[in-house]
This record gives C-alpha cells, structure tokens and sequence, in this order.
C-alpha cells in the first residue's frame, strides 16, 4: 500500500470568497527594498484571511519554503499572450522541514491542492520584468495580499526567497506546473499536441 501526503495551503471556500483577480508587484525605485508580489483579491477582507491562515503556519518568514510560487512564461496554444502564476505547496520542504523537527514523513506520492490564474499584461509590459531584477539583486520578496484598488497590506506580508521563474516549454504533462495548461493540453506520452 502507497503512502499518501496530503497537503493542502489552498482553502477552498475562502479562496472562492476572495476571488483572485490579478498580481501586482511593487518595485522600490531605488532599489534599496527587496520588491512584492501581491495577490490582488476582490474581497480583501477573504484575502487577508488566506494570509492570516499561512501566517499561523508559516510565520512572518517561509523560512522553509512550504509554499510555493511559480511564474509559467511562454507561449502556450489556446491561450492568450501571457504568463501564469502558480501558487501550491512543495511537498519535499514539507517533509524536510518535519524531519527536522524529528517527526519524518514515509510518503511515496503527494497530493497538493493548488491555484493558478492566466495574467495578460498589456504588451511591453514591464512589471514583472522589473520584479525579476529586483529578486535577482536581493534574493528576497515579500508575498502580500492587495485590495481590488491595489491597496497592498503590507503588515500580512510573508517573506520568502524562493519563486520558480518557468517556461512553458520545459513542463511536460507530469510536471506540477503542468495545471497551468488548458485541460487535455498533453497526451500519454507528456508531448504538447
């Protein structure tokens, strides 16, 4: 018999009420501060509940980086011009992280509930262009979440220092990134058709 890890950073219900609209980054000028990613809600008051919950888990620093961030650039067919964000959990650091703390995980597969959505920036957008030179400079982001008027709450920020920068054209069909892309986008054999 497999042993299963279920692991789960997505509460469903309270991401339905936050409804996810977009991503924001803020970018100091200066480049003095480390830049932010924000999760953009319509219902900030749902969004700053999913940051309250990852901050009882997590504290302020994703000092093992549980949760994870992907950013999937490239063309993907059906699909208009854009990148997709990916936001689940990494099951390897959870399980790092409980061997650490002396209670080991026997887990041959995992199962990570997970959310993404399709961004469509205006052509020659330079926003997340710009975030990726200012987490290249410090190694570091702090992940918020912002209101629909793009209000960020700084004070629910979540440092981290990991984030998976993606191409669309590395991620076969078995890849954890691989949910980004339209339903029966791969066959059996993992090859784009």
């Amino acid at each position: 018999m497999e042993d299963v890890l279920f692991q789960c950073f997505i509460d469903l219900e309270t991401w339905d009420a936050a409804r996810w609209k977009a991503v924001a980054y803020f970018v100091d000028p200066s480049g003095a501060h480390p830049p932010c990613l924000g999760i953009v809600f319509e219902d900030i008051k749902a969004g700053k509940q999913i940051f309250s919950d990852w901050h009882r888990r997590l504290g302020n620093v994703d000092r093992y980086e549980e949760l994870r961030i992907s950013i999937v650039e490239g063309e993907i067919l059906g699909e208009e011009p854009g990148y997709s964000l990916h936001i689940s959990s990494d099951p390897s650091h959870v399980m790092e992280l409980a061997r650490v703390n002396g209670v080991p995980i026997e887990a041959n597969r995992a199962v990570v509930m997970s959310r993404f959505k399709r961004m469509l920036p205006a052509p020659g957008s330079l926003y997340l262009s710009r975030f990726k030179q200012a987490y290249a400079r410090h190694k570091k982001y702090f992940l918020i979440p912002v209101s629909a008027k793009v209000k960020p709450v700084l004070e629910s920020a979540i440092e981290k220092t990991e984030i998976h920068f993606r191409q669309a054209s590395e991620i076969a069909g078995d890849d954890r990134d691989a949910v980004v892309f339209p339903e029966r986008y791969f066959d059996g054999d993992g090859a784009i058709h």
